[in-house]
């Protein structure tokens, strides 16, 4: 049985906020626009916090991660964080809240096949994950990242891998 596989995509954070206040809805909102845009420039698929409503985001992941197949998976912060302990998935992940569980059993595929990026906020995570991983970029002038502000090391790291596999 041949499967069909997806190239990219992208994991936009589930909303987990207890007791917002509009603001907080409100800026959730807008910044989900914003990620969704630059995430389609990006990849083929975007599930964005409607399509967590209501589920078990880890087995959301999973299911869509096992039908797709997709070459890579972008997640973004609590999105990131379950994105950690998948082994044989390319992926990127963008502040994702890291232990030191995510460190143990950690492949050198998975070290070789994640790449993560920190923003200032995100200092102490940064400096767990860079103890095990090498592909890791830390911004401490950002107190927060975006798609956007990503974009091109995306399609780069994402090209690049591609022509690696086309010359095996």
């Amino acid at each position: 049985m041949d499967h069909k596989t997806t190239g990219i995509i992208s994991f936009l954070p589930y909303w987990d906020v207890r007791n917002p206040s509009l603001e907080d809805q409100t800026g959730f909102i807008i910044s989900e626009m914003f990620e969704e845009d630059e995430c389609l420039k990006i990849g083929d698929k975007v599930y964005s916090s409607n399509d967590f409503h209501k589920k078990d985001p880890k087995e959301f992941i999973r299911e869509v991660i096992r039908k797709e197949r997709p070459e890579w998976v972008i997640g973004i912060g609590n999105i990131a964080t379950i994105l950690m302990e998948y082994k044989r998935q390319k992926k990127i992940v963008i502040n994702p809240t890291v232990t030191l569980d995510d460190l143990n059993w950690v492949t050198p595929e998975m070290i070789r096949d994640t790449y993560a990026f920190f923003s200032a906020d995100h200092e102490k995570d940064y400096e767990m994950y860079s103890r095990v991983y090498r592909n890791v970029g830390f911004f401490p002038a950002k107190k927060s990242l975006f798609i956007g502000d990503l974009t091109s090391a995306i399609k780069g790291i994402i090209k690049e891998s591609r022509e690696i596999a086309m010359q095996k």
